[in-house]
């Protein structure tokens, strides 16, 4: 059974133990009133989204459990704390890895205030032997987000990446994110088309992808937006790092459609309903989209084709406390046109809904997927400033795949329940830790960002 261990994922379990003193006050009864009646009184229920999150950033206890831990391996420098965080993990798709992540915090000396992350790690795996990767999250404001990542393994994997995103350009309303990357991944497996492919024939491979994508919201109301997405990737893969199945002898036909370097200049444009109060750690409000993605030779891209997707995300405040927040997402994805490599054509499994599954564990022409994750804050902790709450997620993904709509079947749905153990680091993070299980057996994620 895949086992994940690590600094990060043991204080938040530890933090659990000491939850209690750091939740909110139950609620009184009302007393007659007396030489101290306003102390007796009980606060009234928020009844707006700004009384939510008021209530969500309520003072935060004086010492807690995590903030002791964290505090005996922090080291202290003028510019802000430095976290030395132990890493080891292991996934279906790679195996076991370990190393050392070190989590840098950089205050601005004026106000104190957390204006950079820098996570540099050196980890080893079997497969991708020594890989070094650096990241740097800068924060210009609450809002605003840039990342800078670069890493190289010794065998297969490389990555260099830049993205930023603005709520409002130019003081518009309009929303922009940029991003370019040179991207090779050794991760995903194929394992042939459609929901019953077996997982004994289980091939690993390497993706590469080189390219840059635009991505625009035009406001048409307060909460109502048209997004404009272009990308344009050239993508093909190659040898992977894991010995498990050579894909051109178990697929000869699927490796034949994927091993040359084909151009996706795609277009998509989408109809989004957004009034989540944060774009990365969302506490209230609903996500909605429809979109269509379409790719035109004429235009220069290597096929022919459309994808069209829905999708909905709702994040609901349990009894409006902002303690409990209960989160639902749903996605239903397919393509028509030219048939895709299978490495560009709809897939399910862990980064893809199905958190259970390996990377590319199932491929078709289209895919349905649900997610609910009930995301409970434990509690938050004063500790410079860095990392404001922990939280825990049990949480139920249900996904299929299938060749056309009408093939949708409620019977080849895949159920993969689980828990996540999180610390949210504000104003833009999410350090994740992912256990979960079903048919698929067991898998184990450590992951930056919510899930959805």
């Amino acid at each position: 059974m895949p086992k994940s261990f690590s600094c990060l994922c043991l204080a938040l379990l530890l933090c659990a133990a000491s939850a209690t003193g750091a939740q909110p006050p139950k609620k009184r009864k009302l007393v007659k009133p007396g030489p101290k009646a306003k102390e007796e009184l009980v606060k009234t229920e928020p009844k707006t989204r700004e009384d939510i999150l008021r209530t969500v950033d309520r003072p935060v206890p004086k010492e807690g459990l995590l903030a002791r831990l964290l505090s005996a391996i922090t080291i202290d420098t003028p510019n802000g704390p430095i976290i030395p965080f132990p890493v080891v993990d292991s996934s279906k798709d790679l195996g076991p890895s370990f190393g050392m992540m070190p989590v840098i915090a950089i205050k601005d000396r004026k106000n104190g205030d957390l204006k950079s992350v820098i996570v540099p790690s050196a980890s080893y795996n079997e497969n991708l032997r020594t890989t070094f990767t650096y990241r740097h999250y800068i924060f210009p404001d609450e809002k605003r987000y840039f990342i800078l990542r670069a890493s190289r393994s010794e065998r297969v994997e490389r990555e260099l990446m830049s993205y930023y995103y603005t709520p409002s350009v130019f003081s518009s309303g309009f929303r922009l994110s940029l991003e370019a990357k040179h991207w090779v991944t050794g991760k995903p497996s194929f394992y042939g088309f459609g929901i019953n492919s077996g997982r004994g024939n289980k091939a690993n491979y390497a993706l590469q992808m080189t390219g840059a994508e635009i991505i625009l919201d035009v406001p048409l109301g307060k909460e109502l937006f048209i997004n404009l997405n272009t990308s344009d990737y050239v993508k093909r893969i190659q040898k992977g790092p894991v010995g498990n199945g050579r894909l051109g002898e178990l697929f000869p036909a699927a490796y034949a459609g994927a091993v040359d370097r084909d151009r996706f200049l795609t277009n998509r444009v989408s109809l989004v309903y957004d009034n989540t109060d944060h774009p990365y750690l969302p506490k209230v409000g609903t996500y909605a989209s429809a979109s269509v993605l379409y790719s035109n030779k004429k235009l220069g891209s290597g096929f022919e084709y459309r994808t069209y997707a829905f999708q909905l995300k709702n994040y609901f405040n349990h009894r409006k406390r902002g303690r409990f927040v209960t989160a639902v997402h749903y996605l239903l994805q397919f393509q028509r046109g030219d048939v895709l490599p299978f490495y560009a054509m709809p897939q399910l499994g862990e980064s893809t809904g199905l958190r259970m599954a390996g990377d590319g564990r199932f491929t078709d022409r289209g895919k349905f997927v649900f997610n609910i994750e009930e995301r409970i804050t434990l509690s938050k902790t004063p500790f410079l400033k860095f990392i404001s709450e922990t939280e825990i997620a049990p949480f139920l993904d249900v996904g299929t795949v299938f060749g056309r709509v009408s093939d949708l079947r409620a019977r080849d749905l895949k159920y993969g329940p689980g828990i996540s153990a999180r610390l949210v680091i504000r104003p833009q993070l999410v350090a994740t830790v992912d256990l979960a299980y079903g048919s698929e057996g067991t898998n184990a994620i450590i992951k930056i960002g919510y899930p959805f």
